[in-house]
């Protein structure tokens, strides 16, 4: 039973709901925050005699006051506050009756002429007048026609965005980045900044729109005025200029590569020379798009590689490689490696000493085989695409069940040690009791028989980059390259998400070992480092005396930071352990417990 007063204060609140619902439905019509919309009613208002000043498209208390004045005038809501009806009553203009000024102002609401209003029709009046006409398909004359002001003051009107130029920032500036980015202009990172790389790009896309012979309102001065934008995000513009063909050198064969290496195809530094690499990443753009794998880069290629619409490579096209290089081809050899128990090397992306190590391998192991297809890997410093193609094609598959073969059972614990079903110090090639438990784990989470036996279907599957690797919480992984921890974190769908990503400091000397360990744990609030005489907070223990760990201190007290363990983040500096700051290691020390994490550390 409700009481009377309770009653009441219900009564009171659901009043005060609809209040608030009644006012939050009201006012998402304003338009205080529409910096065009402002502008264009403050002009408005400036031109009726409510408001001194310039329109600058910012809602202060003299907007609000000539709004309010404007509004009990007109009839209507005095709210002081920009509608859609106080907007529309200020800027409506019967064409019939249409001053000089008054085209000249909705030129400039539209965005295609600067300045203000003087009732004095020049050339720059004209112009704007001219390209409102065309880009509204109209008759291009530079006229106040009938069928240009009925179209000029509808609400059809196409508006052209507001310019942005250097020191801009924001979405906008964003939006204009990846736009840029797409049709290969701007190459540099998105960050919503118009620096000099944004001023660039827009020059470079502004010499394109001229070289496309839109020369009439467009200048190569690397501001992004509303035409330039206008072109930009056109849904009929096409960056097609010319065909390029094999060999030619210049910024439309650049444009093409950048755009191959964006999506995947290519696997090399874009130059400004579509060469015989490239023509084969084009060919395998082509056959991903069901287009005729002609390698020519004519107005459908253009048009296909340059659309939102895309498709994302499925492998890069296939190049030799060899020791110095880098990138996805690289990867894609290092995986194979991985995947087929050669090589337990976690993929850097980098053909360095460690890679010609385990190709070297690779080769001992075909010759043990007996196999022709070891010749393919006689020199470890380099590979050709032939190669690389065995390698991804299978070439390390089943071999035997036999668990005597030393050789075979090394393969199948160094795949199950990648996969994090085994630890490192299980593999010695006997495949005793604690090889069983992982092979059973692993046909567990990969819907096979929990045999324990290496049979052919469960080696065929682990020796794939399909298998199924062991479910962790987290998975926290070290750069000694980046001289950063990241943090996934397993979500529903059983894939890994980064939720963190701390700076860290490594070993010096490359003394932070390599590899997977599985028994990551918390370890002590306080550690104490006797060889080195010092304290660290939050110790999670990596393997042995290799740890996470804060900041140096010279006591278990806050107040006696070694500020140099402080400034040396971000670069190696440790005896092995990774340092990190102090709310970094703590994050790991209360989210991270034993059994629940892999620690990868490359």
């Amino acid at each position: 039973m409700f009481t009377r007063r309770a009653l009441k204060t219900l009564t009171l609140l659901l009043a005060l709901a609809l209040c608030t619902c009644a006012w939050a439905e009201e006012s998402s019509d304003w338009l205080d925050g529409d910096y065009a919309s402002l502008r264009q009613a403050q002009q408005r208002l400036i031109d009726l005699g409510f408001l001194h000043g310039r329109a600058d498209g910012a809602y202060g208390p003299q907007t609000e006051a000539a709004l309010r004045d404007y509004q009990q005038q007109a009839g209507l809501d005095a709210s002081g506050h920009l509608d859609r009806a106080t907007l529309d009553a200020l800027t409506h203009v019967d064409p019939a009756s249409a001053t000089a000024k008054d085209v000249q102002q909705r030129l400039i609401d539209l965005g295609y002429l600067d300045g203000y209003a003087d009732g004095i029709i020049g050339p720059r009046s004209t112009d704007a007048m001219k390209l409102f006409q065309r880009l509204n398909n109209l008759s291009v004359n530079g006229k106040a026609d009938r069928a240009t002001l009925e179209t000029l003051f509808s609400s059809d009107a196409l508006a052209l965005p507001p310019s942005l130029s250097s020191g801009s920032k924001g979405d906008e500036v964003e939006r204009l980045q990846r736009r840029l980015a797409l049709y290969a202009f701007y190459d540099g990172e998105i960050d919503a900044q118009y620096a000099q790389a944004t001023v660039s790009a827009v020059r470079a896309f502004q010499n394109h729109l001229i070289e496309q012979g839109y020369a009439d309102g467009i200048a190569a001065d690397g501001v992004a005025t509303p035409l330039t934008q206008y072109c930009l995000y056109s849904d009929q513009y096409s960056t097609y200029l010319r065909d390029v063909t094999p060999g030619v050198s210049d910024s439309e064969a650049q444009r093409i590569e950048r755009r191959l290496n964006q999506l995947g195809y290519m696997d090399m530094t874009p130059d400004d020379v579509l060469d015989d690499y490239a023509i084969e990443a084009m060919k395998l753009f082509q056959g991903q798009c069901m287009m005729q794998k002609d390698g020519l880069a004519d107005r459908e290629t253009f048009d296909a590689l340059f659309s939102i619409e895309a498709p994302p490579a499925e492998h890069c096209a296939p190049h030799d490689i060899a020791s110095g290089d880098s990138g996805q081809m690289v990867r894609n050899v290092e995986s194979a490696l991985l995947a087929s128990g050669i090589s337990t090397r976690i993929p850097r992306g980098k053909y360095d000493a460690g890679l010609e190590s385990a190709i070297d391998s690779a080769r001992k192991y075909l010759e043990s085989r007996n196999s022709p297809s070891a010749s393919l890997f006689s020199d470890p410093k380099a590979l050709s695409v032939e190669a690389i193609k065995a390698l991804e094609s299978g070439l390390f598959g089943f071999v035997t069940d036999d668990t005597d073969d030393s050789v075979e059972m090394h393969r199948v614990q160094h795949r199950l040690y990648t996969l994090y079903y085994l630890p490192k110090i299980g593999i010695d090639g006997m495949f005793g009791r604690e090889s069983r438990k992982a092979l059973k784990a692993f046909q567990a989470a990969n819907g096979l028989p929990e045999t324990g036996s290496p049979d052919e279907a469960t080696q065929t599957l682990l020796f794939s980059e399909s298998a199924e690797a062991k479910p962790f919480p987290y998975r926290i992984e070290v750069s000694l390259d980046r001289q950063v921890v990241e943090v996934y974190q397993r979500n529903m769908l059983g894939a890994y998400d980064l939720v963190q990503t701390f700076t860290c400091s490594t070993g010096l000397h490359d003394s932070t070992p390599h590899g997977i360990f599985l028994d990551g744990h918390p370890l002590n609030r306080w550690h104490y480092f006797k060889k080195f005489y010092c304290w660290a907070q939050y110790s999670f223990e990596i393997e042995g005396d290799i740890l996470f760990h804060s900041v140096i201190y010279s006591s278990d007290n806050e107040h006696s930071l070694r500020s140099g363990s402080l400034y040396a983040l971000g670069n190696p500096a440790s005896h092995g352990c990774v340092r990190l700051q102090v709310a970094d290691a703590k994050w790991l020390f209360e989210h991270c417990k034993r059994g629940e994490n892999v620690i990868i550390i490359g």
